[in-house]
């Protein structure tokens, strides 16, 4: 996600102004999960799909049990 900002030269003041959650910003900025709500929001103010903001990295303690 900080990447896609990155590339489109998007900054946390911007999305902060739009209404994003501080809280948020900062989960973003850690690298921290969010939800999918948020993560909807993000992709409406960026104008921009899931897929452009994350990847799926393969994790073997994601395995079901």
């Amino acid at each position: 996600m900080r990447q896609f900002m990155e590339d489109n030269h998007i900054s946390y003041y911007r999305l902060a102004n739009a209404g994003m959650d501080a809280q948020t910003l900062q989960r973003i900025r850690h690298d921290k999960p969010i939800t999918t709500e948020t993560l909807g929001k993000l992709c409406f103010l960026l104008q921009c799909q899931p897929g452009d903001l994350m990847e799926y990295i393969r994790d073997e303690s994601d395995a079901p049990k």
